[in-house]
């Protein structure tokens, strides 16, 4: 009889550790799921050194004058009703002396032709453009240095926007010193998570 309730207790308790154990484990899986899809497109609230340095280092494993930091798919997942998500981006020509002078600035617009949220969801072009708080024409970039110029983009994703992608072709023009260059990202409108 004794030994029946030592048993009896000795397997209540390892169940109990066991049940607290595979809870950790799970806790920790789903911390960790969360983390690695943050991280895939991390908002960005200013240009410091260390957003320059990224850049940087994106201008010298590429050719490309103009680059946008979202990863080599150019996009960025943004959740319904998101307020000021941002991103940079960099514009180094071959030739600097048009940043020198101060004379670059870039333009944003929404292209329509395609599967875009403009096209499909109801949404204009001016409707999915006024996401972007940043300015569209003729912005002046945030810094300027020596051979590169750095822009920051907030973007406002509306509650109810539908989910679909847009993108967005980001032009620079430096008064005619040089011809305008362009590039594009996308922005994917994802359904608002519990996290």
């Amino acid at each position: 009889m004794i030994k029946n309730k030592k048993a009896a207790m000795e397997m209540s308790v390892g169940t109990i550790v066991t049940i607290v154990l595979l809870m950790t484990v799970l806790i920790l899986g789903l911390v960790l799921v969360r983390n690695i899809f943050a991280s895939a497109t991390k908002s960005v609230d200013s240009i410091d050194e260390q957003v320059e340095a990224e850049i940087n280092n994106l201008f010298a494993s590429n050719d490309d004058e103009l680059i946008v930091a979202l990863g080599s798919q150019h996009l960025a997942d943004v959740e319904q009703g998101t307020k000021s998500f941002g991103f940079p981006f960099g514009y180094s020509p071959d030739d600097p002396s048009a940043l020198n002078a101060g004379a670059c600035l870039y333009s944003i617009s929404a292209r329509t032709q395609g599967q875009y949220c403009s096209g499909t969801s109801g949404l204009s072009g001016p409707a999915v453009e006024n996401w972007i708080v940043t300015g569209i024409n003729n912005v002046e970039f945030d810094e300027t240095k020596q051979n590169a110029a750095y822009g920051l983009v907030r973007i406002n994703i509306p509650e109810g926007t539908p989910i679909c992608v847009q993108r967005f072709s980001i032009s620079v023009d430096c008064g005619g010193a040089t011809s305008a260059i362009s590039t594009y990202f996308d922005i994917n409108v994802v359904k608002k998570g519990i996290f």
